[in-house]
């Protein structure tokens, strides 16, 4: 039996984990006491779109694990080198890495190459051992402390560790619902990957510089304004807009001819329909190189638009792209881009407003709340928004989005549809 697991270890062990359904909070659990403290956050931190993964520390949590949980939620960590670091954290798709016990227990370059991808890393310290425990160096890849005694956070301020990144744990209240502890462990989950990485500062650079902007125009070229947007796309008359909901192939939409597609992501490039769209939105690193036509790909932020240029450059499969970014167009107005955000979808609309064609056609804009599912031929995916949007202040968003256009709009999407007529009484 052992020699049977000894192949899928030594892959985990290179970095190459199964890649998971869902987006992954990475779980590492020290010791067999780290079990019990383990249950409450995991009660605070589920969603629909997250799943967890763990990482013993030991053979009896292991198995433990595996009990409560199967064998495919237990992963084994990385081996202490940089390549099998990122891999790792590619291929199980992590949004945050949450530590019980010694943060030392995981390989050092886990938690260094977390923190340069600005993947978020929670710590829980139950006594000052584990805090004394870890290298300063380790202590600075820790973006939230979360200690389970009053006493532990002046040890760690004493440490050097500032009091935005503390947050008691002191008893079962500490994870209720908007308790600051979780509005923080949500805020790493959600923000946008601060950009620590060199190669990605120093284009980030570039990109704000002229003679930078024209060496990287080889591999990928900016439009700058919202005019050379509008006549990149040859002045629209007609904007389709389409999500990626069910009504995205709703056969209503052969009745709406356009001059000018947008879309968002990649997700509808298998599906044959609708697939050749002039802009697509996107803050997916894949979407650059899995679509085959040659798009103009729309960038919510500057800080994504460092990130994606910076991998589109150096990534051998993306070939040369045109691009936009929405920030510097002045459209989308004063947005907390580093927490809980508008989704691409709404985004698409806000810049198709701001285009002002005669008409605007929108319909895939499902809200996650059409009977048929979350995406078209799709039962499996939860029909709900993963966790860096929020329900409420993604259709406000909307809604006051549509207010400022003054052409006809048809939307296909029954949901929006539905709203939006509520409120335009």
């Amino acid at each position: 039996m052992a020699l049977r697991h000894k192949p899928r270890s030594a892959l985990q062990r290179s970095g190459w984990v199964p890649i998971p359904f869902n987006r992954t909070i990475l779980v590492s659990l020290a010791g067999p006491a780290d079990l019990d403290r383990v249950e409450p956050l995991l009660a605070a931190l589920h969603r629909e779109r997250l799943s967890f993964l763990f990482i013993p520390g030991a053979e009896d949590v292991k198995q433990a694990l595996i009990a409560r949980f199967g064998d495919d939620a237990v992963i084994a960590p990385p081996w202490n080198n940089r390549l099998s670091s990122q891999a790792f954290l590619l291929t199980s798709r992590a949004r945050l890495l949450v530590t019980l016990g010694a943060i030392d227990a995981l390989p050092k370059s886990l938690l260094r190459e977390a923190y340069l991808m600005g993947i978020g890393v929670a710590a829980v310290a139950a006594d000052e051992s584990e805090i004394d425990t870890p290298a300063a160096e380790l202590l600075g890849f820790v973006d939230l402390w979360l200690p389970q005694a009053p006493p532990l956070e002046g040890v760690l301020t004493a440490k050097g560790v500032a009091p935005d990144r503390i947050a008691v744990l002191a008893d079962a209240s500490s994870l209720a619902p908007q308790s600051p502890a979780l509005n923080r462990i949500n805020f790493l989950m959600a923000r946008r990957p601060p950009a620590r990485n060199p190669l990605q500062t120093l284009i980030a650079g570039w990109l704000d510089n002229s003679t930078g902007r024209r060496i990287l125009g080889l591999r990928a070229e900016r439009i700058e304004t919202l005019t050379d947007l509008k006549a990149t796309l040859n002045q629209p008359q007609t904007i389709l807009c389409l999500g990626n909901g069910p009504s995205s192939e709703d056969p209503a939409l052969a009745q709406h001819p356009y001059d000018c597609l947008f879309r968002v992501n990649h997700r509808w490039a298998t599906r044959g329909l609708y697939a050749d769209p002039q802009v697509v939105f996107t803050g997916q690193k894949r979407t650059l190189f899995a679509l085959r036509s040659k798009p103009i790909f729309a960038f919510q932020t500057r800080r994504a638009e460092a990130l994606l240029v910076t991998h589109q450059i150096f990534n051998p499969f993306c070939r040369h792209m045109r691009f936009v970014t929405l920030e510097r167009l002045d459209i989308l107005g004063g947005l907390d881009w580093d927490g809980v955000r508008p989704t691409n979808g709404a985004t698409m609309l806000a810049a198709a407003v701001a285009l002002a064609p005669k008409r605007l056609v929108i319909s895939g804009i499902d809200l996650f709340e059409d009977p048929a599912g979350a995406y078209p031929g799709d039962t499996a995916t939860p029909n709900d928004y993963v966790v860096v949007h929020e329900r409420t202040s993604e259709l406000d968003f909307i809604l006051e989005t549509l207010e400022k256009y003054e052409g006809e709009l048809v939307i296909l999407s029954k949901p929006l549809a539905e709203k939006w007529e509520a409120r335009s009484r």
